[in-house]
């Protein structure tokens, strides 16, 4: 049988072993003492002690770790438990999309008939491909915030990789694992808002993809002046800058057959529910990343269209106004090849 370290004996042994060399090193000075001079003393006295210093520091550190390593930490958590304590928190801590990994996928043609599609487990779009090699969604940054009050309530928003104020999502996808159509279902951290998203299964004749989003109040009372926006850092082309335009139904992002990038592509997000009050924005991607993408209005005016050629991001964003209590609505995105 083993024998078990005892923390207490350890440590008594390190001070007795320590009292001793200190003897030692009492004795090694009156020896140096002897037959010196003042002034010699005085620096033999100071090396002395020094070295005694830097030798108990030494001595006193190997204890510590030798402590350290024989006695288990209380009141720590492992690595491991960190990581299980993190996922029990409240959904409300989540600031960043669970995964890169897309929950559908749809891809068919080549060359220029091709059209690629992909959406993660938060419904956000995380890449539109058309024509092939030709990606149009920067680093998945697309998605949806739900706002009140003329946005000054930011219920939750949600662009790939920056959310905030949705809780975790359920999935249905009659298809099967990885296909369309799928649907993304999220209610708001504060207990408001159930957000439900079916993204149809993408056109691969017409090149685009529709979502369908359905804004239900599970509050008890009338919720005022909602909004619902989609947004996304759109890059097409071969570089991030982009000419920009907009109606009040769509707003685009193209590289022009004059003047624009090579190959001139395009991609353009329209509101499909017409009767519904709407209106598209083309902004800044400096102001889109300062907070355009957080909310459903700008803190500054859209920029005028047509724009010339820079670095653009684009919304959609539906004015759906009073919400009662337990009331239900619905509009349609769409993300299309131009």
């Amino acid at each position: 049988m083993y024998h078990q370290i005892n923390p207490t004996e350890m440590f008594r042994e390190r001070q007795l072993a320590l009292h001793t060399e200190a003897q030692e090193r009492r004795l090694l000075a009156r020896q140096l003492r002897t037959g010196a001079g003042r002034q010699r003393k005085a620096r033999s006295t100071v090396a002395v002690s020094t070295a005694g210093l830097l030798a108990a520091a030494l001595l006193a550190a190997g204890l510590l770790v030798m402590f350290a390593f024989s006695v288990p930490a209380l009141g720590k958590q492992s690595a491991s438990e960190k990581s299980v304590s993190g996922s029990n928190k409240s959904d409300a801590a989540l600031t960043t999309s669970s995964t890169t990994t897309p929950k559908a996928s749809f891809a068919s043609g080549s060359g220029s008939d091709f059209l690629g599609v992909k959406v993660s487990d938060h419904g956000n779009l995380m890449s539109f491909e058309s024509p092939e090699n030709q990606e149009a969604v920067f680093g998945g940054r697309e998605g949806y915030a739900v706002c009140s009050n003329f946005t000054e309530t930011v219920h939750g928003h949600d662009t790939g990789d920056v959310e905030s104020g949705f809780g975790a999502p359920t999935f249905a996808q009659p298809n099967g694992a990885g296909t369309f159509p799928l649907t993304v279902t999220r209610k708001s951290t504060d207990g408001k808002f159930q957000l439900t998203q079916v993204w149809n299964k993408p056109d691969a004749i017409e090149k685009d993809v529709t979502v369908t989003m359905t804004l239900k109040n599970l509050s008890s009372t009338t919720i005022n002046n909602v909004f619902l926006s989609r947004s996304g850092d759109f890059d097409v082309g071969t570089s991030a800058n982009d000419r920009g335009a907009r109606t009040s139904d769509s707003a685009w992002q193209w590289d022009d057959v004059n003047g624009g990038d090579s190959p001139p592509v395009g991609v353009m997000l329209t509101a499909l529910t017409l009767g519904a009050t709407h209106a598209g924005a083309v902004d800044l991607h400096s102001d889109w990343v300062d907070g355009t993408r957080e909310r459903c209005f700008e803190t500054i005016p859209a920029l005028t269209t047509p724009t010339s050629t820079q670095d653009l991001a684009m919304r959609v964003r539906y004015s759906l106004f009073a919400f009662s209590a337990g009331q239900s609505k619905t509009v349609k995105f769409e993300y299309g090849r131009m």
